[in-house]
Protein backbone atom coordinates (compact mmCIF):
# COMPACT_ATOMS: atom_id res chain seq x y z
CA UNK A 1 0.00 0.00 0.00
CA UNK A 2 0.94 3.23 -0.30
CA UNK A 3 1.77 5.90 2.20
CA UNK A 4 -1.67 8.60 0.99
CA UNK A 5 -3.70 5.00 1.32
CA UNK A 6 -2.50 4.55 4.86
CA UNK A 7 -3.61 7.77 5.98
CA UNK A 8 -6.72 7.88 4.29
CA UNK A 9 -7.43 4.08 5.99
CA UNK A 10 -6.46 5.50 9.32
CA UNK A 11 -8.70 8.29 8.97
CA UNK A 12 -11.70 6.54 8.42
CA UNK A 13 -10.77 4.18 11.36
CA UNK A 14 -10.46 7.24 13.83
CA UNK A 15 -13.97 8.73 12.26
CA UNK A 16 -15.74 5.02 12.91
CA UNK A 17 -14.47 4.92 15.93
CA UNK A 18 -14.85 8.13 18.40
CA UNK A 19 -12.89 8.52 21.17
CA UNK A 20 -14.05 7.95 24.72
CA UNK A 21 -15.10 10.64 26.73
CA UNK A 22 -13.19 11.68 29.91
CA UNK A 23 -13.98 12.02 33.57
CA UNK A 24 -14.31 15.77 34.66
CA UNK A 25 -11.12 14.95 36.74
CA UNK A 26 -8.86 13.35 34.74
CA UNK A 27 -6.42 16.06 34.75
CA UNK A 28 -6.88 16.53 38.92
CA UNK A 29 -6.23 12.53 38.71
CA UNK A 30 -3.34 12.39 36.13
CA UNK A 31 -1.75 15.38 38.50
CA UNK A 32 -1.90 12.80 41.38
CA UNK A 33 -0.13 10.25 39.61
CA UNK A 34 2.56 11.96 38.19
CA UNK A 35 3.54 13.52 41.49
CA UNK A 36 3.65 10.01 43.15
CA UNK A 37 6.00 8.91 40.10
CA UNK A 38 7.99 12.13 40.99
CA UNK A 39 7.93 10.95 44.77
CA UNK A 40 9.23 7.80 43.70
CA UNK A 41 11.76 8.61 41.61
CA UNK A 42 12.89 11.65 43.92
CA UNK A 43 13.33 9.00 46.68
CA UNK A 44 15.50 6.65 44.66
CA UNK A 45 17.88 9.31 43.67
CA UNK A 46 17.76 10.00 47.36
CA UNK A 47 18.78 6.35 48.20
CA UNK A 48 21.36 6.11 45.17
CA UNK A 49 23.12 9.34 46.44
CA UNK A 50 23.07 8.43 49.86
CA UNK A 51 24.49 5.22 48.39
CA UNK A 52 27.25 7.28 47.03
CA UNK A 53 27.90 9.47 49.72
CA UNK A 54 28.14 6.77 51.94
CA UNK A 55 30.69 4.98 49.55
CA UNK A 56 32.78 7.78 49.23
CA UNK A 57 32.89 8.59 52.69
CA UNK A 58 34.18 4.95 53.21
CA UNK A 59 37.14 4.82 50.50
CA UNK A 60 37.81 8.31 51.66
CA UNK A 61 38.27 6.81 55.26
CA UNK A 62 40.10 3.89 54.07
CA UNK A 63 42.60 5.87 51.80
CA UNK A 64 43.49 8.55 54.75
CA UNK A 65 43.88 5.04 57.37
CA UNK A 66 46.22 4.14 54.58
CA UNK A 67 48.05 7.15 54.10
CA UNK A 68 48.68 8.00 57.54
CA UNK A 69 50.25 4.70 58.43
CA UNK A 70 52.45 4.49 54.83
CA UNK A 71 53.33 8.86 55.73
CA UNK A 72 54.83 8.06 58.93
CA UNK A 73 57.12 5.49 57.14
CA UNK A 74 58.20 7.11 54.79
CA UNK A 75 58.81 10.55 56.86
CA UNK A 76 61.36 8.35 58.79
CA UNK A 77 62.34 6.78 55.58
CA UNK A 78 63.47 10.16 54.36
CA UNK A 79 64.73 11.35 57.31
CA UNK A 80 67.07 8.55 57.20
CA UNK A 81 67.82 8.67 54.41
CA UNK A 82 68.77 12.42 54.09
CA UNK A 83 71.23 11.56 57.29
CA UNK A 84 72.88 8.92 55.27
CA UNK A 85 73.34 10.87 52.24
CA UNK A 86 74.71 13.48 54.15
CA UNK A 87 77.11 11.17 55.81
CA UNK A 88 77.95 9.80 52.42
CA UNK A 89 78.55 12.75 51.11
CA UNK A 90 80.94 13.82 54.18
CA UNK A 91 83.15 11.07 53.54
CA UNK A 92 83.14 11.46 50.27
CA UNK A 93 84.57 14.77 49.97
CA UNK A 94 87.17 14.18 52.53
CA UNK A 95 88.19 11.20 51.00
CA UNK A 96 88.38 13.09 47.76
CA UNK A 97 90.93 15.25 48.99
CA UNK A 98 93.76 13.77 49.03
CA UNK A 99 97.37 14.24 46.69
CA UNK A 100 98.48 11.03 46.62
CA UNK A 101 99.17 8.86 43.29
CA UNK A 102 98.73 6.08 45.43
CA UNK A 103 95.48 7.15 47.26
CA UNK A 104 94.15 8.12 43.84
CA UNK A 105 94.76 4.62 42.90
CA UNK A 106 92.33 3.27 45.67
CA UNK A 107 89.95 6.09 45.45
CA UNK A 108 89.44 5.43 41.57
CA UNK A 109 88.90 1.80 42.18
CA UNK A 110 86.52 2.12 45.19
CA UNK A 111 84.61 5.11 43.42
CA UNK A 112 83.50 1.71 40.30
CA UNK A 113 82.38 0.20 43.33
CA UNK A 114 80.08 2.86 45.23
CA UNK A 115 79.10 3.97 41.26
CA UNK A 116 77.21 0.45 41.60
CA UNK A 117 76.42 0.48 44.49
CA UNK A 118 74.54 3.81 44.30
CA UNK A 119 73.20 2.17 40.67
CA UNK A 120 71.76 -0.35 42.73
CA UNK A 121 70.53 2.08 45.06
CA UNK A 122 68.25 4.00 42.01
CA UNK A 123 66.99 1.10 40.52
CA UNK A 124 65.76 -0.30 44.52
CA UNK A 125 64.37 3.60 44.71
CA UNK A 126 62.23 3.30 41.46
CA UNK A 127 60.61 0.21 42.58
CA UNK A 128 59.92 1.89 45.57
CA UNK A 129 58.11 4.91 44.05
CA UNK A 130 56.40 2.77 42.06
CA UNK A 131 55.18 0.57 44.89
CA UNK A 132 55.61 2.71 47.80
CA UNK A 133 53.40 0.28 50.17
CA UNK A 134 56.03 -2.37 50.66
CA UNK A 135 58.05 -1.71 53.63
CA UNK A 136 60.80 -4.10 52.82
CA UNK A 137 61.74 -1.78 49.85
CA UNK A 138 62.58 0.90 52.34
CA UNK A 139 64.49 -1.58 54.36
CA UNK A 140 66.50 -2.75 51.12
CA UNK A 141 66.96 0.78 50.55
CA UNK A 142 68.29 1.90 54.24
CA UNK A 143 70.87 -1.38 53.58
CA UNK A 144 71.66 0.15 50.38
CA UNK A 145 72.73 3.18 51.91
CA UNK A 146 74.47 1.47 55.07
CA UNK A 147 76.88 -0.50 52.69
CA UNK A 148 77.59 2.55 50.53
CA UNK A 149 78.93 4.34 54.04
CA UNK A 150 80.86 0.94 55.42
CA UNK A 151 82.55 0.80 51.81
CA UNK A 152 83.57 4.90 52.23
CA UNK A 153 84.61 3.95 56.10
CA UNK A 154 86.59 1.05 54.44
CA UNK A 155 88.12 3.62 52.24
CA UNK A 156 88.97 5.70 54.65
CA UNK A 157 90.97 3.43 56.81
CA UNK A 158 92.35 2.09 53.92
CA UNK A 159 94.09 5.56 53.22
CA UNK A 160 94.66 6.58 57.17
CA UNK A 161 96.89 3.14 57.06
CA UNK A 162 98.37 4.52 53.92
CA UNK A 163 99.12 7.59 55.14
CA UNK A 164 100.43 6.28 58.33
CA UNK A 165 102.79 3.75 56.92
CA UNK A 166 104.25 6.32 54.74
CA UNK A 167 105.08 8.62 57.95
CA UNK A 168 106.54 5.53 59.72
CA UNK A 169 108.69 5.08 56.20
CA UNK A 170 109.87 8.55 56.13
CA UNK A 171 110.59 8.44 59.90
CA UNK A 172 113.08 5.35 59.59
Amino acid sequence: MKEQELKEQFRKWEQSHPAPALDSNHATRFLIQLKKIKRKNNQRRLYQWAAVALLCIGLGGVFQLSQEQNSEEVIQFHKAEFHLMQLIEEQMNTIENTNSPVKQHIIERSKNKLQLIQNNYKEIYKKWEANPAQPQLIQALISNLNTQINLLNEINTSLITIKNTKYEDLKI
